[in-house]
């Protein structure tokens, strides 16, 4: 049986040996799993073990062999070591292998050395930190910059610019450049007394740098950010566009240097690092398989080659260098920790704002180590102050995962204490919600309009008063951006606002119901809505006086429909596209082509907009509002006044019926489909009696929504028919039919209600 076994295994061994060499990942896969049942029922190493062991060992050292022969050698190295079954001479020959292939061209091999790193540390401990150390730091300070040394050169006198590479060169003296910030010789970092932690390049945005010429003679110039005015003063007319050739020849070595300076500028964030990211990768899978052994050796050399990661230009480098932070966080002692906790806790703060989701996200996994671990261990006070502002923000953040991972880590770190932590910071939190109100972001200026919003409803009144001015001047300037999800975000918190703070807010009302009327027009019907809750809560707030100001604009704009011209436009003027939230204006002239520009996370990390422009409404992508739309916005006032303003109210409603009926312009069905959704909580707000009064003019236009071919409208009618059903009695409501009304109403299969004789 013994005799049966042991060749069953050598023929096991050699079944893997040639599957690990498989070109698809899945045998590779496969052939590991099977390794590792075998050494599990082998138990002790063996001589046909250890002769594996050697035949992985000289698969690697083969030279002509394939980059997936070395990836399925890993792999199995990984898995041996997982299982405890490599003898000691052994795993020094697989740590100077994996060492070796430190910057392997393939990056799927060099991900696979960073794991057998990880479970070489978790068996023999620091000694793979102190004999990797040295090789590790080399690689990464090594291609901690890049160069464009590989490029081709098919001529060595007449060199050649890649096609890919080429841009548009316009005439211009002076270029913005609103890249990110690049690694920086020495970290700097802001001190524990800073009052706000702007994100990662916000300082450097609007940088001016100095042009440099490029061949051909022309100036290069960013598209985007040029000062289209200064060209036109300068040539009299529109900037000229020079399409060079599919290859420019460069006859001088002097203007080869300067090609690739200029290349290095036009290459994207994430390329021709080499193996920046892996060594990196690397690093973290030593500290996290070490453990607490790897806490002597958080040095200054460590943490000041963290802190430059965190401002690498390379967006992956920088995610890495915070899964590095995380990994310190988890395996360091309690000791040491508290040693790095001031400096660790500033670095993630950068991270908390970074311009990558990703980034984010790696962050706020390490923020959570960091803080849950000081919480527990109280040393966590001194530190609030750094990470609470932007772990409030990050609570808010567009992209999902991130938000999601920072309630709960919120949750855990807090507790129920959350708002009295804020209020107890306040002046650190403040400051940090107007710094990001202003980032080049624009869900970041929405995160930070919902925080400030939060403050306004949860957070105790005596600590947030004295900043009311200066919160509500940001929630106004946050009015006027170009991204209509910030505006919403803006008008809503507004509201919120006047109606917590109405005599520290009474000095912004000017201004206030100015930006809410020309919101209640606005093309987007999100904003139009928020606009009239907004308006609303002013008339909580402020009673009497607000009341003749809203209502006598609910007057003026109801009727507004009157003038629709029959080609109606719903979004007109607009591209049937948005890029982070904005519809850009179509021109006869299209814009010059984007080039040389920062690249940010999932649409919604876009350069920050134009806050201040031209239009209607100062937005410079607005356009004028239809009549329709006007109409639209005021339904959606009364609708939100019923409550409080009921006689205003119940007044509009014959006008509102006889303006719903019109049906002359193309999206006469939008205003129905609101109107119909409004009316439910009209009726609830004036009550059963009122609304009875003004129910009769509003039956023939509903009935007729009811059968129109549009389906929205048409549920939109229909619900608003059962409502009122239920609301006024079966009896009140099916008595005012007409015979039409209830034909229409067994017509349709959108609603059932009980009717005489059925």
């Amino acid at each position: 049986e013994v005799s049966r076994m042991a060749a069953s295994a050598a023929s096991g061994f050699g079944e893997v040996l040639s599957q690990l060499e498989d070109e698809k990942l899945i045998k590779r896969q496969v052939a590991v799993q099977r390794l590792k049942k075998i050494l599990k029922d082998k138990g002790a190493a063996d001589s046909e073990t250890v002769s594996f062991e050697a035949s992985l060992i000289a698969l690697l050292n083969d030279s002509k062999g394939t980059w997936q022969s070395k990836h399925g050698a890993f792999l199995a190295a990984e898995g041996m070591l997982q299982c405890k079954s490599m003898e000691s001479k052994n795993r020094e020959s697989i740590l100077k292998l994996s060492l070796d292939y430190l910057e392997h061209k393939e990056y799927r091999v060099r991900l696979v050395v960073a794991a057998v790193l990880q479970a070489l540390a978790e068996v023999d401990g620091i000694t793979i930190w102190l004999k990797s150390k040295e090789k590790i730091y080399k690689s990464i300070h090594r291609n901690f910059k890049r160069d464009v040394s590989a490029v081709k050169i098919e001529n060595k006198s007449k060199f050649l610019l890649p096609a890919a590479n080429l841009i548009d060169l316009v005439k211009s003296d002076s270029v913005e450049n609103k890249a990110a910030p690049v690694a920086l010789p020495t970290a700097t970092l802001p001190s524990l007394g800073t009052s706000a932690l702007p994100s990662l390049g916000a300082g450097v945005g609007g940088k001016k740098l100095a042009t440099k010429k490029p061949i051909g003679g022309k100036i290069m110039v960013n598209h985007q950010n040029a000062s289209k005015k200064e060209e036109t003063a300068k040539s009299g007319s529109a900037p000229e566009i020079v399409r060079p050739s599919v290859k420019t020849r460069v006859s001088k070595p002097a203007e080869l240097t300067r090609w690739k300076a200029e290349l290095r500028e036009q290459m994207h964030d994430t390329e021709g690092w080499k193996s920046l990211e892996t060594s990196f990768g690397a690093l973290r899978a030593i500290i996290t398989g070490a453990k607490e052994q790897f806490s002597k050796y958080v040095d200054d050399e460590l943490l000041k080659l963290l802190e430059h990661a965190s401002m690498h230009t390379n967006r992956f480098v920088r995610e890495i260098s915070f899964h590095t932070a995380a990994a310190i966080a988890t395996s360091c002692d309690i000791e040491t920790l508290k040693t790095l906790a001031e400096r660790t806790c500033t670095l993630l703060a950068k991270g908390l704002s970074d311009n990558w989701s990703q980034v984010r996200y790696a962050s706020s996994i390490a923020t959570r180590h960091m803080l849950t671990r000081a919480i527990k261990n109280g040393f966590a006070e001194k530190y609030l102050p750094i990470l609470l502002p932007p772990m409030c923000i990050n609570r808010y953040y567009v992209a999902q995962g991130v938000r999601i991972y920072s309630q709960e880590s919120w949750r855990l770190a807090m507790g129920t204490n959350g708002a009295k932590l804020v209020a107890e910071h306040i002046d650190k939190v403040v400051a940090f919600y107007v710094a990001q109100a202003g980032a080049d972001n624009h869900a970041v200026r929405e995160a930070a309009c919902a925080c400030i919003t939060e403050l306004a409803k949860k957070v105790e009144r005596k600590a947030v008063s004295p900043h009311v001015d200066k919160l509500l001047d940001t929630l106004i300037d946050c009015f006027k951006d170009d991204s209509w999800p910030v505006r919403d975000a803006a008008c809503s918190a507004c509201g919120d606002f006047i109606l917590a703070y109405p005599e520290e807010s009474e000095p912004k009302m000017k201004k206030l119901y100015k930006l809410w009327f020309e919101h209640l027009q606005d093309s987007i019907p999100t904003v139009r809505e928020d606009a009239a809750v907004a308006l609303a809560k002013a008339v909580k707030a402020y009673g009497k006086s607000a009341e003749s100001e809203v209502c006598s604009k609910l007057v003026a704009a109801l009727p507004a429909v009157k003038e629709q011209p029959n080609d109606s436009k719903r979004l007109g003027g607009m591209e049937n596209v948005t890029q982070f939230g904005v519809a850009r204006r179509v021109t006869g002239k299209e814009a010059l082509a984007n080039s040389d520009q920062q690249m940010y996370s999932c649409g919604s990390l876009a350069p920050k907009m134009k806050k201040r422009g031209a239009g209607c409404m100062d937005h410079s992508f607005q356009r004028l509002a239809e009549p329709w739309e006007i109409t639209d916005g005021a339904v959606y006032l009364m609708r939100e006044l019923a409550p409080i303003c009921k006689d205003a109210v119940a007044s509009q409603m014959a006008s509102a019926a006889e303006l719903i009926a019109l049906r002359n312009y193309g999206h006469h069905v939008y205003l129905k489909q609101t109107f119909w959704k409004s009316v439910p909580a009209i009726a609830k707000g004036l009550g059963k009696r009122p609304f009875k009064r003004v129910l009769e003019p509003l039956l023939e236009p509903l009935f007729d929504t009811l059968v129109c071919n549009h389906r929205l409208a048409a549920h939109a009618a229909a619900d608003c028919i059962g409502f009122l059903n239920k609301y006024l009695g079966n009896l009140v409501f099916t008595g005012r039919l007409s015979e039409d009304m209830k034909a229409k109403l067994r017509r349709s299969d959108l609603v059932s209600i009980k009717l005489d004789g059925l």
